[in-house]
Protein backbone atom coordinates (compact mmCIF):
# COMPACT_ATOMS: atom_id res chain seq x y z
CA UNK A 1 0.00 0.00 0.00
CA UNK A 2 0.83 3.98 -0.98
CA UNK A 3 -0.48 6.84 0.59
CA UNK A 4 -2.37 7.50 -2.36
CA UNK A 5 -3.88 4.31 -2.09
CA UNK A 6 -4.85 4.94 1.57
CA UNK A 7 -6.56 7.91 0.95
CA UNK A 8 -8.43 6.80 -2.12
CA UNK A 9 -9.30 3.19 -0.97
CA UNK A 10 -9.42 3.46 2.81
CA UNK A 11 -10.69 6.91 3.92
CA UNK A 12 -14.53 5.70 3.38
CA UNK A 13 -14.21 2.48 4.87
CA UNK A 14 -12.63 3.99 8.42
CA UNK A 15 -15.63 6.38 8.21
CA UNK A 16 -18.07 3.60 7.34
CA UNK A 17 -16.65 1.23 10.34
CA UNK A 18 -16.60 4.31 13.06
CA UNK A 19 -20.53 4.56 12.64
CA UNK A 20 -20.47 0.75 14.09
CA UNK A 21 -17.99 2.08 16.72
CA UNK A 22 -14.85 0.71 15.65
CA UNK A 23 -12.05 3.01 16.39
CA UNK A 24 -8.60 0.64 15.55
CA UNK A 25 -7.40 -0.04 12.33
CA UNK A 26 -4.53 -2.20 10.92
CA UNK A 27 -2.85 -1.80 7.24
CA UNK A 28 0.10 -2.87 5.16
CA UNK A 29 3.52 -0.69 5.34
CA UNK A 30 3.36 2.61 3.89
CA UNK A 31 5.34 6.26 4.15
CA UNK A 32 3.50 8.60 6.38
CA UNK A 33 5.46 11.55 5.18
CA UNK A 34 3.44 11.12 1.96
CA UNK A 35 0.20 11.80 4.29
CA UNK A 36 1.35 15.08 5.35
CA UNK A 37 0.43 17.54 1.90
CA UNK A 38 -3.12 16.72 2.47
CA UNK A 39 -3.46 17.32 6.14
CA UNK A 40 -6.46 19.15 6.50
CA UNK A 41 -6.13 19.92 10.30
CA UNK A 42 -4.47 22.82 12.40
CA UNK A 43 -2.22 20.51 14.32
CA UNK A 44 -0.09 18.03 12.50
CA UNK A 45 2.79 16.51 13.90
CA UNK A 46 5.50 13.88 12.43
CA UNK A 47 8.10 12.37 14.56
CA UNK A 48 10.53 9.51 12.83
CA UNK A 49 12.99 7.62 14.88
CA UNK A 50 16.82 7.70 14.01
CA UNK A 51 17.43 4.76 15.39
CA UNK A 52 13.82 2.61 16.40
CA UNK A 53 11.81 1.05 13.83
CA UNK A 54 9.16 4.26 14.95
CA UNK A 55 7.08 6.61 12.84
CA UNK A 56 4.62 8.49 14.34
CA UNK A 57 1.48 10.56 12.95
CA UNK A 58 -0.87 12.47 14.60
CA UNK A 59 -3.21 14.44 13.58
CA UNK A 60 -6.11 17.07 15.17
CA UNK A 61 -6.42 17.40 18.54
CA UNK A 62 -8.08 15.21 20.75
CA UNK A 63 -7.01 16.23 24.46
CA UNK A 64 -4.28 18.74 26.18
CA UNK A 65 -2.77 17.65 29.15
CA UNK A 66 -1.14 19.82 32.51
CA UNK A 67 1.82 18.43 32.40
CA UNK A 68 1.40 17.08 36.08
CA UNK A 69 -1.23 15.28 34.35
CA UNK A 70 1.01 12.99 31.88
CA UNK A 71 2.41 10.10 34.23
CA UNK A 72 -1.48 9.33 36.26
CA UNK A 73 -2.83 9.76 32.80
CA UNK A 74 -0.21 7.20 30.45
CA UNK A 75 -0.56 4.57 33.41
CA UNK A 76 -4.11 4.80 33.03
CA UNK A 77 -4.55 4.57 28.97
CA UNK A 78 -1.00 2.69 28.23
CA UNK A 79 -1.49 2.51 24.82
CA UNK A 80 -1.83 6.34 23.88
CA UNK A 81 0.94 7.91 22.18
CA UNK A 82 0.92 11.51 22.84
CA UNK A 83 2.67 14.38 21.83
CA UNK A 84 5.46 16.32 23.46
CA UNK A 85 6.74 19.90 22.80
CA UNK A 86 8.15 22.21 24.99
CA UNK A 87 10.41 26.18 24.37
CA UNK A 88 13.91 26.52 25.51
CA UNK A 89 13.12 28.70 27.70
CA UNK A 90 11.53 27.42 30.97
CA UNK A 91 9.21 29.54 31.10
CA UNK A 92 7.21 28.90 28.62
CA UNK A 93 4.47 26.49 28.78
CA UNK A 94 4.78 22.87 27.61
CA UNK A 95 2.66 21.89 25.84
CA UNK A 96 1.21 17.87 25.57
CA UNK A 97 -1.77 16.88 23.89
CA UNK A 98 -3.15 13.21 22.50
CA UNK A 99 -4.16 13.40 18.82
CA UNK A 100 -7.70 12.44 17.01
CA UNK A 101 -5.87 10.62 14.45
CA UNK A 102 -2.88 8.48 15.31
CA UNK A 103 -1.07 6.69 13.07
CA UNK A 104 1.95 4.58 14.42
CA UNK A 105 4.41 2.47 11.71
CA UNK A 106 6.20 -0.11 13.23
CA UNK A 107 7.48 -3.79 12.61
CA UNK A 108 6.29 -3.70 8.58
CA UNK A 109 2.31 -2.53 9.88
CA UNK A 110 0.71 0.95 10.22
CA UNK A 111 -2.11 0.96 12.68
CA UNK A 112 -4.59 4.02 12.92
CA UNK A 113 -6.38 4.71 16.34
CA UNK A 114 -8.80 7.52 16.48
CA UNK A 115 -9.62 9.48 19.36
CA UNK A 116 -12.64 12.14 20.16
CA UNK A 117 -12.35 15.63 18.84
CA UNK A 118 -11.48 17.73 21.59
CA UNK A 119 -14.19 20.49 20.04
CA UNK A 120 -17.47 17.81 19.07
CA UNK A 121 -16.56 15.22 21.32
CA UNK A 122 -16.98 13.05 18.86
CA UNK A 123 -14.93 11.02 15.90
CA UNK A 124 -13.97 13.55 13.28
CA UNK A 125 -15.15 11.97 9.76
CA UNK A 126 -12.23 11.94 7.21
CA UNK A 127 -13.15 14.95 4.92
CA UNK A 128 -12.30 17.18 8.10
CA UNK A 129 -8.60 15.31 8.58
CA UNK A 130 -7.83 14.93 5.15
CA UNK A 131 -7.95 17.35 1.97
CA UNK A 132 -7.62 14.70 -0.85
CA UNK A 133 -8.06 17.29 -3.69
CA UNK A 134 -4.71 19.52 -3.89
CA UNK A 135 -2.96 20.47 -6.50
CA UNK A 136 0.86 19.50 -6.62
CA UNK A 137 2.60 22.07 -4.91
CA UNK A 138 6.55 22.80 -4.71
CA UNK A 139 8.61 25.01 -2.88
CA UNK A 140 9.19 28.57 -4.70
CA UNK A 141 12.03 30.46 -4.73
CA UNK A 142 12.91 32.89 -2.03
CA UNK A 143 13.01 36.88 -2.33
CA UNK A 144 14.79 37.91 0.82
CA UNK A 145 17.53 37.06 3.32
CA UNK A 146 19.30 38.22 6.44
CA UNK A 147 21.63 36.97 8.84
CA UNK A 148 20.76 37.42 12.23
CA UNK A 149 23.47 38.14 13.88
CA UNK A 150 25.95 39.39 11.09
CA UNK A 151 29.79 38.20 11.58
CA UNK A 152 30.78 40.93 13.19
CA UNK A 153 28.42 41.02 15.69
CA UNK A 154 28.59 36.92 15.95
CA UNK A 155 32.55 37.56 16.91
CA UNK A 156 31.79 40.54 19.95
CA UNK A 157 29.42 37.65 21.10
CA UNK A 158 31.90 34.93 21.15
CA UNK A 159 34.59 37.18 22.96
CA UNK A 160 31.89 38.37 25.43
CA UNK A 161 31.77 34.23 25.89
CA UNK A 162 35.58 33.86 26.17
CA UNK A 163 35.48 36.99 28.94
CA UNK A 164 33.20 34.60 30.84
CA UNK A 165 35.47 31.89 31.02
CA UNK A 166 38.38 34.57 32.31
CA UNK A 167 36.03 35.34 35.19
CA UNK A 168 35.72 31.28 35.62
CA UNK A 169 31.86 32.50 35.72
CA UNK A 170 31.44 29.52 33.08
CA UNK A 171 32.72 26.79 31.31
CA UNK A 172 30.79 26.48 28.08
CA UNK A 173 28.12 28.46 26.75
CA UNK A 174 26.34 27.56 23.19
CA UNK A 175 25.53 30.17 21.25
CA UNK A 176 23.30 30.53 18.26
CA UNK A 177 22.13 32.54 15.36
CA UNK A 178 19.98 32.46 12.32
CA UNK A 179 19.83 32.96 8.47
CA UNK A 180 15.91 34.29 7.75
CA UNK A 181 14.49 33.36 4.25
CA UNK A 182 11.60 35.73 3.20
CA UNK A 183 9.07 35.03 0.35
CA UNK A 184 6.31 36.52 -1.73
CA UNK A 185 3.46 34.18 -0.43
CA UNK A 186 2.52 31.97 2.51
CA UNK A 187 5.22 28.52 2.87
CA UNK A 188 3.04 25.67 1.94
CA UNK A 189 4.99 23.99 5.75
CA UNK A 190 4.20 19.96 4.67
CA UNK A 191 5.23 20.62 1.51
CA UNK A 192 8.21 22.37 2.27
CA UNK A 193 9.53 19.49 5.20
CA UNK A 194 8.78 17.17 2.54
CA UNK A 195 10.94 18.66 0.20
CA UNK A 196 13.62 18.85 3.19
CA UNK A 197 12.76 15.07 4.37
CA UNK A 198 13.68 14.03 0.68
CA UNK A 199 16.26 15.79 0.45
CA UNK A 200 18.41 14.70 3.20
CA UNK A 201 17.46 10.76 3.15
CA UNK A 202 21.31 10.02 3.54
CA UNK A 203 21.77 11.35 6.68
CA UNK A 204 21.36 9.46 10.05
CA UNK A 205 18.47 11.59 12.35
CA UNK A 206 15.38 12.15 13.89
CA UNK A 207 12.76 13.62 11.49
CA UNK A 208 10.37 16.20 13.17
CA UNK A 209 7.40 18.07 11.51
CA UNK A 210 4.84 19.95 14.25
CA UNK A 211 2.39 22.23 12.49
CA UNK A 212 0.79 23.91 15.52
CA UNK A 213 -1.09 26.69 13.48
CA UNK A 214 -2.07 27.03 9.55
CA UNK A 215 0.93 29.49 9.44
CA UNK A 216 3.42 28.30 12.18
CA UNK A 217 5.30 24.85 11.78
CA UNK A 218 8.99 23.67 13.52
CA UNK A 219 11.09 21.57 11.48
CA UNK A 220 14.00 19.54 12.67
CA UNK A 221 16.46 16.53 11.31
CA UNK A 222 18.79 16.73 14.33
CA UNK A 223 21.04 13.95 15.67
CA UNK A 224 20.41 14.65 19.22
CA UNK A 225 18.54 12.67 21.81
CA UNK A 226 17.87 13.33 25.01
CA UNK A 227 16.53 10.09 25.82
CA UNK A 228 14.69 6.68 24.91
CA UNK A 229 13.00 4.93 27.57
CA UNK A 230 11.52 1.67 27.10
CA UNK A 231 10.19 0.63 31.56
CA UNK A 232 13.25 1.76 33.60
CA UNK A 233 15.68 1.24 30.53
CA UNK A 234 17.15 5.07 29.76
CA UNK A 235 19.40 5.69 26.98
CA UNK A 236 20.67 8.85 26.00
CA UNK A 237 23.91 10.71 24.36
CA UNK A 238 26.84 12.64 24.64
CA UNK A 239 27.49 14.70 21.88
CA UNK A 240 29.74 17.66 21.26
CA UNK A 241 32.89 18.72 19.33
CA UNK A 242 32.60 19.48 15.88
CA UNK A 243 34.13 19.39 12.48
CA UNK A 244 33.45 19.46 8.80
CA UNK A 245 33.24 16.38 6.37
CA UNK A 246 35.83 16.11 4.11
CA UNK A 247 35.65 16.48 0.29
CA UNK A 248 37.25 12.71 -0.11
CA UNK A 249 38.22 10.05 2.48
CA UNK A 250 42.01 11.00 2.83
CA UNK A 251 40.41 14.75 3.78
CA UNK A 252 37.78 13.35 6.18
CA UNK A 253 39.86 10.94 8.09
CA UNK A 254 42.62 13.66 8.90
CA UNK A 255 39.75 16.04 9.71
CA UNK A 256 38.41 13.10 12.13
CA UNK A 257 42.13 12.67 13.59
CA UNK A 258 42.19 16.08 14.60
CA UNK A 259 38.15 15.83 16.15
CA UNK A 260 39.78 13.19 18.15
CA UNK A 261 43.25 14.94 19.38
CA UNK A 262 42.06 18.33 19.78
CA UNK A 263 42.04 19.64 23.37
CA UNK A 264 39.57 22.20 22.81
CA UNK A 265 37.20 19.45 21.38
CA UNK A 266 38.00 17.05 23.89
CA UNK A 267 37.35 19.37 26.95
CA UNK A 268 34.11 20.28 25.29
CA UNK A 269 33.36 16.87 25.30
CA UNK A 270 34.30 15.65 28.74
CA UNK A 271 32.54 18.91 30.21
CA UNK A 272 28.91 17.32 28.34
CA UNK A 273 29.77 13.68 29.42
CA UNK A 274 29.92 14.64 33.57
CA UNK A 275 27.14 16.94 33.59
CA UNK A 276 24.53 14.06 32.00
CA UNK A 277 26.63 11.42 34.20
CA UNK A 278 26.02 13.71 37.37
CA UNK A 279 22.43 14.05 36.33
CA UNK A 280 21.73 9.98 36.26
CA UNK A 281 23.43 9.05 38.60
CA UNK A 282 21.06 9.75 41.47
CA UNK A 283 17.79 8.42 40.14
CA UNK A 284 20.36 5.21 38.36
CA UNK A 285 20.97 1.64 39.64
CA UNK A 286 23.61 1.05 36.68
CA UNK A 287 24.84 3.76 34.49
CA UNK A 288 27.19 2.61 31.53
CA UNK A 289 29.28 5.02 29.42
CA UNK A 290 30.42 3.72 26.41
CA UNK A 291 33.95 4.88 24.08
CA UNK A 292 34.00 8.22 22.30
CA UNK A 293 33.15 7.16 18.72
CA UNK A 294 32.48 9.58 15.62
CA UNK A 295 29.14 10.49 14.30
CA UNK A 296 29.26 11.36 10.57
CA UNK A 297 26.12 13.18 9.08
CA UNK A 298 26.52 14.36 5.46
CA UNK A 299 28.40 18.07 6.05
CA UNK A 300 29.50 17.61 9.45
CA UNK A 301 31.06 14.82 12.45
CA UNK A 302 30.36 15.11 15.92
CA UNK A 303 32.28 12.54 18.56
CA UNK A 304 30.10 10.57 20.60
CA UNK A 305 29.27 8.34 23.45
CA UNK A 306 26.45 6.38 24.24
CA UNK A 307 25.05 6.92 27.72
CA UNK A 308 22.75 3.55 28.77
CA UNK A 309 20.87 3.74 32.98
CA UNK A 310 18.64 1.08 34.57
CA UNK A 311 16.40 3.92 36.55
CA UNK A 312 15.78 2.91 40.27
CA UNK A 313 12.25 2.81 39.49
CA UNK A 314 10.16 3.98 36.97
CA UNK A 315 10.36 7.91 36.42
CA UNK A 316 8.20 10.45 35.90
CA UNK A 317 8.20 11.18 32.10
CA UNK A 318 8.38 15.08 32.49
CA UNK A 319 10.82 14.63 35.47
CA UNK A 320 12.66 13.68 33.48
CA UNK A 321 12.87 15.76 30.83
CA UNK A 322 12.82 18.89 33.03
CA UNK A 323 16.21 16.71 34.73
CA UNK A 324 17.87 16.11 31.49
CA UNK A 325 17.13 19.12 29.69
CA UNK A 326 19.09 21.25 28.38
CA UNK A 327 22.04 19.55 28.28
CA UNK A 328 25.47 21.22 27.84
CA UNK A 329 25.31 20.56 23.89
CA UNK A 330 22.60 23.34 23.88
CA UNK A 331 22.84 25.44 26.84
CA UNK A 332 26.46 25.77 28.62
CA UNK A 333 27.91 24.97 32.10
CA UNK A 334 26.47 25.41 34.77
CA UNK A 335 23.63 25.93 33.36
CA UNK A 336 21.78 28.01 35.11
CA UNK A 337 24.37 30.78 34.97
CA UNK A 338 24.49 30.02 30.92
CA UNK A 339 20.90 30.27 30.44
CA UNK A 340 20.79 34.00 31.65
CA UNK A 341 24.02 34.75 29.99
CA UNK A 342 22.47 33.11 26.70
CA UNK A 343 19.85 35.33 26.55
CA UNK A 344 21.53 38.68 27.27
CA UNK A 345 23.98 37.80 24.80
CA UNK A 346 21.75 36.48 22.20
CA UNK A 347 18.93 39.08 22.79
CA UNK A 348 16.31 36.70 21.73
CA UNK A 349 14.59 34.01 23.15
CA UNK A 350 14.83 30.51 21.00
CA UNK A 351 11.53 29.15 21.89
CA UNK A 352 11.64 26.13 20.03
CA UNK A 353 14.87 25.79 18.94
CA UNK A 354 16.94 23.17 21.21
CA UNK A 355 14.13 22.47 22.94
CA UNK A 356 12.51 18.80 24.00
CA UNK A 357 10.22 17.23 21.48
CA UNK A 358 8.72 13.97 20.70
CA UNK A 359 6.37 11.28 21.94
CA UNK A 360 5.23 9.90 24.95
CA UNK A 361 3.64 6.74 26.10
CA UNK A 362 3.63 4.01 29.06
CA UNK A 363 6.01 1.44 26.94
CA UNK A 364 7.94 3.89 24.65
CA UNK A 365 8.90 7.48 24.90
CA UNK A 366 11.57 9.43 22.93
CA UNK A 367 12.29 12.71 23.02
CA UNK A 368 14.96 14.76 21.20
CA UNK A 369 16.52 18.17 20.90
CA UNK A 370 15.58 20.10 18.55
CA UNK A 371 18.67 21.60 16.89
CA UNK A 372 19.67 21.33 13.11
CA UNK A 373 16.14 23.25 12.88
CA UNK A 374 13.83 25.56 11.14
CA UNK A 375 11.04 27.56 12.35
CA UNK A 376 7.93 28.69 9.70
CA UNK A 377 6.20 31.62 10.03
CA UNK A 378 3.90 32.50 7.14
CA UNK A 379 6.19 33.49 3.79
CA UNK A 380 8.73 33.09 6.32
CA UNK A 381 11.40 30.30 7.17
CA UNK A 382 14.21 30.68 10.30
CA UNK A 383 17.06 28.39 10.16
CA UNK A 384 18.69 27.80 13.22
CA UNK A 385 22.72 26.50 14.20
CA UNK A 386 24.60 26.62 17.28
CA UNK A 387 27.74 26.32 18.39
CA UNK A 388 29.29 25.39 21.41
CA UNK A 389 32.07 28.20 23.16
CA UNK A 390 34.73 27.41 25.63
CA UNK A 391 38.05 28.74 26.10
CA UNK A 392 40.27 29.18 22.83
CA UNK A 393 37.01 28.93 20.59
CA UNK A 394 37.71 31.08 17.35
CA UNK A 395 34.53 33.38 16.21
CA UNK A 396 35.56 32.66 12.92
CA UNK A 397 35.64 28.78 13.22
CA UNK A 398 32.06 29.03 15.62
CA UNK A 399 30.80 30.78 12.14
CA UNK A 400 31.32 28.60 9.91
CA UNK A 401 30.52 25.52 11.93
CA UNK A 402 27.11 26.83 12.80
CA UNK A 403 26.93 27.64 8.82
CA UNK A 404 27.86 23.53 7.97
CA UNK A 405 25.17 22.72 10.46
CA UNK A 406 22.47 24.90 8.62
CA UNK A 407 23.08 22.61 5.29
CA UNK A 408 20.29 20.72 5.66
CA UNK A 409 18.11 23.30 4.81
CA UNK A 410 20.17 25.78 3.28
CA UNK A 411 20.96 22.82 0.17
CA UNK A 412 17.30 22.82 -0.08
CA UNK A 413 16.08 26.44 -0.03
CA UNK A 414 18.44 27.59 -1.95
CA UNK A 415 18.37 24.11 -4.38
CA UNK A 416 22.15 24.13 -4.03
CA UNK A 417 24.80 24.09 -1.26
CA UNK A 418 26.38 27.36 -0.31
Amino acid sequence: MDAESFLKEELQKIDFSVSQKKSLFTFPEFSLVDLLPYAATEEVFYFESKEEDFSFLGLGKSKILNPDEVQAHIEKHPHEVLVYQSHFEDESPKLVYLPEWCFLKTSGVVTLKLYHSIDYKSYSPSNIIFDTQIWESFVNHWTSYEERPESDEWKMMVDQSLRLFTKKELEKIVLSRKKIFSYDEMIEMPVMFRELYQGNLSSSHFSIFHQLQYNLAFISFTPERLFTLRNKNLETISLAGSIMRGKDDAEDSALEETLKNSDKLTREHEIVTKAIEEKLSGISEKLMISELFTMKLPYIQHRQATIKAVLKKNTNVISLIDLLHPTPAVGGIPFEKARTRILEIEKEKRGFYAAPVGVISKEFSEIVVGIRSALIEGPMITVYGGAGIVAGSIAEEEWIETGTKMQPFIKIINKSVI
